[in-house]
């Protein structure tokens, strides 16, 4: 989920860290800033902690009133347009290996790479450490090139999916704050400009307070309506699927 900056962000500022190295060391939720290799450029990025709850819905899904579930609010934020590029290679070695990397506009505005690690499951949730980096839409920018390590060849990374969504956004809140925002998102899986695929599905992305209670009353609303089951499957491997591609032996991510 692109969030942009908001609190609740880990950080660290060791450029040439591995992944798993990077992630030791955590700190105040604020951007970081690292040279390019040869001390040219600087980027901005943040890594954090997502916790969300995936629910796929039928395309004529009525997104239902939150208000009041489990003492909550429903805000509504309106409606953006995203525009997402995922980066692979030719055998799909990122998702093979439950990794991620995106390039995501809001509203034709500036793009932010995103890397994503592997997922767990906590409760209904998923949970997984993510990479968010400002830049220009190619080439990866070389904070992700580092932290995707050298079991990748940078030089077979491409773009192999891109999609197009309406995401509505509504903010569930109390008296201390956003507890978590709910993205309902239809979504087009394209093929050049041509549009192979539609679907739709809901994202519940919690602020850092983890409450499995409050979410199984959000959850129970969202099914009550016509939602499904909580799942796994991300848009990245929804999109290959309608692509035509074999993600059988890959690992979602």
């Amino acid at each position: 989920m692109d969030r942009r900056w908001h609190a609740q962000r880990a950080r660290t500022c060791r450029c040439r860290a591995s992944w798993s190295a990077a992630w030791s060391t955590r700190g105040p939720a604020s951007p970081s800033t690292c040279d390019d290799a040869d001390g040219r450029a600087s980027y901005s990025w943040l890594m954090a902690v997502e916790r969300e709850i995936k629910i796929g819905v039928p395309t004529d899904f009525v997104l239902p009133d939150l208000t009041g579930a489990d003492g909550l609010r429903a805000v509504d934020r309106g409606v953006h347009v995203l525009s997402t590029t995922y980066w692979d290679t030719d055998s799909l070695e990122l998702l093979k290996s439950r990794r991620g990397l995106r390039y995501r506009t809001t509203d034709g505005g500036d793009g932010i790479w995103t890397l994503k690690a592997k997922t767990r499951r906590d409760g209904l949730a998923l949970v997984r450490e993510e990479t968010e980096i400002e830049g220009p839409p190619q080439p990866p920018p070389p904070q992700a090139i580092r932290l995707i390590g050298g079991d990748v060849d940078p030089a077979a990374l491409h773009p192999v999916a891109q999609l197009r969504a309406e995401r509505r956004v509504v903010e569930l809140v109390d008296d201390a704050g956003v507890w978590a925002e709910v993205a309902d998102d239809s979504v087009a899986v394209l093929d050049g400009e041509r549009e192979v695929h539609r679907f739709r599905e809901i994202e519940v992305e919690m602020r850092g307070r983890d409450d499995g209670a409050r979410a199984g009353s959000v959850v129970e609303r969202l099914r009550t309506a016509g939602g499904g089951e909580p799942e796994a499957s991300s848009k990245y491997v929804r999109a290959l699927r309608a692509l035509g591609r074999d993600v059988s032996d890959a690992s979602d991510s």
